[in-house]
């Protein structure tokens, strides 16, 4: 679950990462304990979950929170591959570089603002709380499928792009968007954002378009063709 995101506070975050960046990884961690939490609840005797009832039910909120939100992914992405634009040329042979079976189903697609399930009252009041929306908080561009959306006004640049096009590989080799959600928190909750292996891997391609000239080059062209809606 990726995006580029920050929080308006005067301090610039460097563009990357999904899954809220740094401003938000605390709430991004305390999603991945509930996660855990709210799959062991379901094991546990009745008497201990009435032992503790304030934790079973957040517990159950949270695992909840992030199985509809999986469940609106699916829509989301449907919605992205009917508006969308296809990778140039150029692109999806990065795409394919990167490792992804299905470049020619990858689209891109500029919105006033990344997508929320804001209009689900318990969805967005768990959002906020968790910081993933709310006062101050941009997602500037984020990955759901094999459609990647883009806030319009972000320079999603080459190194960018190719940093969410491996979380869209993550993705396609995952069995659907709820695995791929499920393995991303376990990883954050275990390793934290810096370290976690699909950032890593995510990271790494910032780092090798970044040191290509030949991308470089044709960088300004694709974002005059993304903002200009041609891509």
């Amino acid at each position: 679950m990726t995006n580029f995101s920050k929080r308006i506070d005067g301090t610039h975050l460097e563009p990357g990462r999904r899954t809220v960046l740094r401003a938000g990884l605390a709430a991004c961690a305390a999603i991945a304990v509930a996660w855990v939490t709210a799959g062991q609840a379901f094991a546990l005797p009745m008497q201990a979950k009435a032992e503790r009832p304030d934790q079973a039910q957040q517990a159950d909120r949270y695992g909840s929170f992030l199985a509809r939100y999986a469940q609106w992914v699916v829509s989301i992405e449907a919605e992205g591959q009917e508006r969308g634009s296809p990778l140039t040329p150029a692109q999806r042979e990065m795409a394919t570089e990167i490792g992804i079976e299905r470049p020619d189903k990858v689209r891109l697609v500029l919105v006033d603002a990344v997508p929320f399930p804001t209009e689900d009252a318990a969805m967005r009041e768990i959002g906020e709380k968790l910081g993933f929306i709310g006062p101050g908080v941009v997602n500037n561009a984020q990955a759901f499928g094999y459609t990647i959306w883009v806030r319009d006004g972000f320079v999603l640049d080459r190194p960018g792009l190719a940093h969410e096009l491996v979380h869209v590989w993550q993705i396609e080799r995952s069995a659907d968007f709820a695995a791929y959600l499920q393995d991303y928190m376990g990883q954050l909750r275990r390793h934290g954002h810096e370290d976690m292996p699909l950032e890593i891997e995510a990271y790494a391609a910032n780092l090798k378009y970044a040191c290509d000239k030949d991308s470089r080059e044709g960088e300004d062209d694709a974002v005059e063709d993304l903002e200009e809606g041609t891509l």
